[in-house]
């Protein structure tokens, strides 16, 4: 992190209290870490490592004295990093955004400062600049899970939809949400007007929520032919539960059936939109 030299017995201190640290025991390494600046007030990576554990602990005050301390040494990427990292977590995004560009300007390939700088962008509602960011995080890691998560719901906003599969197609073997992933490839193949695509992944994000067990056949097998037996007069069908919707909340399966009859009719807007509207019921 510095090019300070730090003396030998310091430097044994700083890896003794890295071993507590990662024991567990991190009093004592705070402890050990402070030692060891006694020995080299300049440590700037011991000071570093203090205000970590003191983030980690919750005491973000501390953290964030103990980074400023180390800046006025050394004003090094990972502790610019940090420091913006304490004041993102506080919700200070401008703050934080000007913390984060600092460290690109002393290292344009950080890949967590890049990241960090679209978040903190994401956050101001400058959707442009945090696809800028993003962009040249997953140039450098093409399976970085949260730059491409963000850049295809940027991308999704944007009604950009091929943009947007190729990144879900990023991360979709890797993704521990497949139900925001099915979804999502779900509503994009509709846009694209490859229905049976859109079928088929939210069919899929249905199947992968437990709570939708019930409904696991439930869209395949609701064809053209035997929708007339189930619904009978498309229109009356969709005018009587919108009329149920705005008398009660409606069960996940009425949403879910009426979400398929606005597909039927290619109103495929609405059928995305009361899913979306409604997501909070299906959690």
């Amino acid at each position: 992190m510095s090019n300070i030299a730090v003396p030998k017995e310091a430097v044994f201190i700083y890896n003794k209290a890295l071993d507590y640290s990662t024991k567990g025991d991190l009093n004592t390494a705070i402890n050990e870490y402070k030692r060891a600046l006694e020995l080299c007030p300049t440590f700037v990576e011991a000071y570093n490592n203090i205000g970590e554990i003191y983030s980690r602990i919750g005491k973000n005050e501390l953290a964030m004295s103990t980074y400023q301390k180390a800046l006025r040494i050394d004003r090094n990427p990972r502790l610019l990093l940090n420091m913006g990292v304490e004041y993102y977590n506080h919700r200070e995004f401008r703050t934080a955004l000007g913390f984060f560009k600092e460290s690109l300007v002393r290292k344009p390939d950080f890949l967590e400062g890049n990241f960090y700088t679209g978040l903190a962008s994401f956050n101001l509602k400058d959707e442009q600049m945090a696809e800028n960011y993003f962009k040249k995080v997953v140039e450098a890691d093409r399976r970085h899970l949260k730059s491409n998560y963000l850049l295809s719901y940027i991308y999704y906003d944007w009604k950009d939809y091929a943009k947007t599969l190729f990144h879900l197609n990023n991360i979709k073997d890797i993704a521990d949400d497949k139900v925001f992933l099915n979804k999502y490839f779900g509503f994009c193949y509709y846009h694209l007007g490859q229905y049976n695509e859109a079928v088929k992944y939210l069919n899929s994000a249905i199947q992968q929520n437990p709570k939708y067990s019930q409904f696991k056949n439930y869209l395949e097998n609701l064809t053209y032919e035997n929708k007339i037996k189930e619904a009978g007069n498309i229109d009356a069908k969709i005018k009587e539960m919108e009329k149920m919707m705005i008398d009660r909340n409606l069960s996940i399966r009425e949403i879910t059936q009426l979400s398929l009859l606005y597909t039927y009719k290619g109103d495929y807007k609405k059928a995305e939109q009361i899913l979306v509207d409604k997501k909070n019921q299906f959690k």
